[in-house]
Formats: structure tokens, C-alpha cells, sequence
């Protein structure tokens, strides 16, 4: 699985993950300032300035040779917030990649992004209050899922949480939950899905992504996964009685010859549905099957792996 580029009901582990992350949105500056909130204002006035100079007029070599200094002193400090944290077999690279807005490797969270050599295996760290603020400018973007204005906990349940933090021009898709175990003082959250710039459609999942909390630090995590089947029958028949929906919409509207049939959308929607449609299929499917063991051993290598070395 290549990394898409840049850009769950609820599984967790009980009341007290709700709780613990409900206090992880404390605003920066004021009585509560640290330095979490000391790197937030550095951030902010770095993007400022940036902005200002491509206002200004500033050539894209000047700009992007400004950005990289600003994003590389960003990390020195960003390093320290982190402390100590190694990943066998990983590369770590500053997030964001980019800090000229319009960009859209200019919207994950701040914080170390760790790599394997293969590109299969996606690891994000960020301190909890990096994250948080992270998380709640992402909640006031137009169309934003309201759950991401809720508090990390909340924001694990949605599958945009996924698609923003560690996908990109890729959209997360949730297809089960995955059941981990959490360590002790930390809290975990996994699931099954797939990154794709299109519907779903009866495409079955091929990633796992984890959410881990502990130490001070919010980990996203995401890894490629071979589930060993080819299809899923009764799921695939499930997904064309409800896409034949649309497909006869999309037929009617065709032959109306009118932009404005109000039939296109009903066929958009049609779509969506026979796309959940497949997804509630193959939950149902999944339980007790080898392949959803699978899936939750993968998840459990991943959140071992995000727990660093």
C-alpha cells in the first residue's frame, strides 16, 4: 500500500478514554502556558509570515527555501516535546510537510511522522496539546464532521479523523472495528478500512489504522493488511442490488437530457447507500472469520509498533 497523500461506532475502551481526552483541549497561552503552547504560537507565527511574504510577492524559491528553515527549527523543537523515541526500521520526518496554507501537505498535525522502507507502514506522534489544537481549527473547516469539535475521543468515531490525520488527498473508509488491548495507562482505538479517492464501492478493506494516547502524546498509526480473501459473495450481491439503484437513476437522467435532473443526485446518493450497503455486509460477515483475526493481529503489530522502541 503506497501512503495516500496528505490530507469508526464507537470502540474504545470504556468511559475513562472519554474522560482522560476531554481535558486534552486546553487553550494555548493564558495561566496553562507551556511548552506545547510556547511551539503552538511559534507555528502560528511562522505560518503568519509566510503568508505575508506571498503576499508580498515573494518568489516560490525564496518562499519555499524559508519555509524549509522555519519547519526545520519547528522540529528541533517539536523533537523536544516528543523526547526520546525511536521506531526500529522507520524514518522520521517533521509534519507538516509544508507550512504555505493552500497546500494540502499543509494540513496534518504538527509532530514526527515515522515511515518504513517499504511505504506500508505510516506512524504519526504529536504532544496530546499539539494535537488538540491540531484538531480543533480542523472542527471549524466548512462541511467538518462534528465529532472532530468533540474532543480527540469523539473524533476517533469518525472516519474524517482518519482521512485528516494521516491520509491526505485519500479518504478513510471504516469498515469494523478492531478489538486491541491496551497497555496500561494508555488508551487505544483500531479499525479496518480503506484510503481511496473514490466510493468504496464492493472494494474490500486493505488498511488498518490505530489511535493511541499514553505518555503525554497522541499517536494515528496506519499499515497495509492482506486479509487472504478475494471477495466476499453474499456481501458483492448485497452491494449490486443496491447499486442497480443507482444505475437506473443514472440511466433516466441520461436519456432526460436535462443537467438539472434532479435524478443525478438521487443516483450520487444511490451510490453511497449501496457503498454502505457492502460495509454493514461485511461487518456482519466478519465475525468470527480468520480473516478478521488476521486484521486484529495486524492492528495489534501496528499499535506495538507505535508504542516505539
Amino acid at each position: 500500500m503506497t501512503r495516500p497523500a496528505r490530507r469508526l461506532p464507537t470502540l474504545l475502551n470504556g468511559p475513562a478514554f472519554v474522560l482522560a481526552l476531554g481535558l486534552a483541549m486546553a487553550p494555548a497561552g493564558g495561566a496553562g502556558a507551556g511548552p506545547a503552547e510556547d511551539y503552538i504560537a511559534a507555528r502560528d507565527k511562522a505560518v503568519a509570515a509566510l503568508a505575508k511574504a506571498e503576499k508580498d510577492g515573494a518568489s516560490p524559491e525564496k518562499l519555499e527555501k524559508r519555509d524549509a528553515a522555519e519547519r526545520k527549527t519547528l522540529e528541533r523543537t517539536m523533537s523536544g516535546l516528543i523526547g526520546p523515541l525511536t521506531i526500529k526500521g522507520f524514518t522520521a520526518s517533521f509534519s507538516p510537510a509544508t507550512l504555505l496554507d493552500g497546500s494540502i501537505e499543509s494540513g496534518g498535525p504538527d509532530g514526527l511522522l515515522f515511515s518504513d522502507a517499504d511505504a506500508t507502514t505510516y506512524v504519526l506522534v504529536s504532544p496530546e496539546p499539539v494535537f488538540a489544537n491540531w484538531l480543533a481549527a480542523r472542527a471549524k473547516m466548512e462541511g467538518a464532521d462534528p465529532a472532530l469539535g468533540r474532543g480527540i475521543a469523539a473524533a476517533t468515531a469518525s472516519e474524517e479523523f482518519y482521512t485528516l490525520a494521516i491520509g491526505a488527498e485519500a479518504a478513510f473508509s471504516r469498515y469494523i472495528d478492531l478489538p486491541v488491548r491496551a497497555a496500561e495507562g494508555e488508551t487505544v482505538r483500531a479499525a479496518l478500512g480503506l484510503f481511496s479517492q473514490d466510493l468504496p464501492s464492493n472494494t474490500l478493506p486493505e488498511a488498518v489504522v490505530v489511535t493511541r494516547v499514553a505518555n503525554g502524546r497522541v499517536t494515528v498509526g496506519n499499515a497495509a493488511v492482506e486479509l487472504g480473501i478475494t471477495s466476499l459473495p453474499v456481501c458483492d450481491k448485497a452491494w449490486k442490488a443496491a447499486s442497480a439503484k443507482a444505475e437506473a437513476l443514472r440511466t433516466a437522467a441520461e436519456k432526460s437530457k436535462k443537467e438539472d435532473d434532479p435524478r443525478w443526485e438521487q443516483a450520487n446518493t444511490a451510490d453511497v447507500d449501496a457503498s454502505n450497503a457492502f460495509r454493514a455486509c461485511f461487518a456482519r460477515e466478519a465475525q468470527g472469520q480468520p480473516f478478521l483475526a488476521a486484521a486484529v493481529k495486524r492492528a495489534e503489530a501496528l499499535l506495538a509498533t507505535a508504542r516505539g522502541n
